[in-house]
């Protein structure tokens, strides 16, 4: 999580806790990981964006994305196509010599064409996710997730737009369509400029960094300073689609009741109170307009966060859903 988000999600909360009357205290005040409300004889502690709303071992599978994709599976519901390769090393048992190595990730190209998705086992915000063309770049994307991860993941891609739907308890707090971001030409602007239109988070030194970084954008690369011509369009097609990538998102304002009920299946399959669930459907003028049963369920979150949303243009939709969090953090506390 970077400083800049991050600070956005704390804000976030803290907003959400004084509007509710809360004393709120930093206990790490130097990077805000460690914090606590309190309101009369409550106090809830804290930590980073974990939601404490959601039990231990149900938090613990939703971050473990390969045992998501197996209770999904176990329920019939569509998940990408996926091997595991352990990082050799890691057990010092040889019963999952299977799955070690690279080996798993050669075997699984062989059955299924390139491009395939390689991304860690745990992890957000679209950290070493790649899309990968050939067994070189498979070799080293593995690698990399290594790096940082025990285990890594590859994924034959799944077509379409995300739907990410955020309940509370069963109820819908927030959601958003993510599609891949589309410049699009004046004959004046420089693509720096039409980044920095597009979306407020595409601009400044970090946001260029991150940009020369980014696999997806090395796809595409053009001169920040170059001029699109009048009409003409820079897409920026991917299979990742994450708010933190160079994607947009659309806030869906009212879901539709089969949509409700999909999401509602999938907290219930997890036992978890706040979730987040990222659904991949075909890329239609309506998505939501489509039976659900057509998704696939591609992730699930035990603490999703509304931080992106408000720096995206939401900031009041997100503070008032960050309040409906903020009161029930609190209402599951005994008195006292």
């Amino acid at each position: 999580m970077t400083e800049l988000a991050y600070a956005t999600l704390l804000q976030l909360r803290l907003a959400a806790a004084r509007k509710l009357g809360c004393d709120v205290r930093l206990l790490d005040p130097e990077t805000g990981f460690l914090y606590e409300i309190t309101r009369g004889p409550k106090r809830r502690l804290l930590h980073g964006g974990l939601s404490p709303l959601n039990d231990a071992v149900a938090a613990r599978v939703a971050s473990d994305k390969h045992h998501t994709g197996l209770v999904l599976q176990s329920a019939g519901l569509r998940t990408p196509e996926t091997a595991r390769c352990l990082r050799p090393g890691h057990f010092r048992s040889s019963e999952f010599d299977d799955l070690t190595g690279l080996d798993p990730a050669f075997r699984f190209a062989d059955e299924h064409p390139f491009p395939l998705i390689v991304k860690p086992n745990r992890g957000s915000r679209g950290v070493d996710i790649t899309v990968v063309e050939d067994r070189r770049a498979l070799e080293t994307a593995v690698e990399q997730v290594w790096r940082r991860d025990y285990l890594a993941l590859v994924q034959v891609p799944v077509d379409g737009m995300d739907v990410r739907i955020d309940l509370l308890d069963g109820d819908f707090l927030f959601g958003y369509l993510r599609r891949p971001l589309t410049l699009e030409g004046d004959g004046q602007s420089t693509v720096r400029e039409l980044f920095e239109r597009a979306d407020s988070r595409f601009a400044g030194e970090r946001f260029e960094r991150s940009l020369e970084a980014d696999d997806v954008w090395r796809r595409y690369a053009r001169p920040l300073d170059d001029v699109l011509g009048a009409g003409e369009e820079l897409a920026l097609k991917t299979p990742i689609l994450n708010l933190n990538r160079l994607c947009e998102g659309i806030r869906i304002e009212t879901l539709p009741t089969p949509w409700l009920e999909a999401s509602r299946t999938v907290s219930r399959l997890f036992n978890l109170r706040h979730i987040g669930i990222d659904f991949k459907i075909r890329a239609v003028e309506d998505p939501l307009a489509l039976d659900p049963a057509e998704a696939a369920v591609i992730e699930v979150n035990a603490s999703p966060s509304l931080a992106q949303m408000s720096r995206m243009g939401f900031a009041e939709e997100a503070l008032a859903a960050e309040v409906r969090i903020v009161e029930q953090m609190l209402a599951a506390l005994p008195d006292g």
